[in-house]
């Protein structure tokens, strides 16, 4: 039997697909159990649905993956990355932690429209309207989107919520 030699982006696939796969599991362990006012629920779906939703799916894409990379394999590109890829990671990681950390502070907005343009822009794009469209816009209809369709509450700063509710008239 021929041995399986996995690239670097197929351990990190792997990686992904082992978390997501765990997470999904115990997924009921990791998020937090709905407020309750008067022995009801004061959201319309469970919390852990979502992340359900959004683990499951991940873990699918990643399993399509190996099964396509199984089918396809491709010229072997090598597990060297340059010094490049290298920079380019570990800003990704930083914008992203930064995200994490900037969210509750200063609101989904204002965190995921700075995200969203330092993203823009570490992934080349240059034109100021794109950039400055996909990052305005975007959140607004996220935070739309989770707070009145799903029913998710996000952290967001009372007068940018203030001012939803007078646009929306809600």
């Amino acid at each position: 039997m021929k041995s399986m030699k996995l690239t670097s982006e197929q351990w990190i696939v792997l990686a992904l697909f082992a978390c997501a796969a765990l997470s999904a599991i115990f997924v009921n362990s990791l998020v937090a159990p709905p407020k309750v006012l008067f022995g009801r629920s004061l959201t319309a779906i469970t919390p852990s649905l979502f992340p359900l939703i959004i683990l499951s799916a991940l873990a699918i894409l990643c399993g399509a993956f190996f099964v396509w990379r199984h089918k396809n394999p491709g010229d072997f590109v090598g597990n060297r990355l340059s010094t490049g890829a290298w920079v380019r990671g570990t800003m990704l990681f930083t914008i992203m932690t930064l995200y994490a950390l900037l969210m509750e502070p200063v609101g989904f907005w204002i965190s995921s429209a700075l995200s969203l343009t330092l993203l823009s822009w570490l992934a080349g794009n240059r034109s100021i309207p794109q950039i400055a469209a996909l990052s305005l816009i975007s959140p607004v209809l996220l935070y739309l989107a989770a707070t009145r369709l799903l029913a998710v509450s996000l952290p967001e700063l009372n007068t940018i919520e203030l001012f939803y509710a007078r646009v929306l008239g809600l």
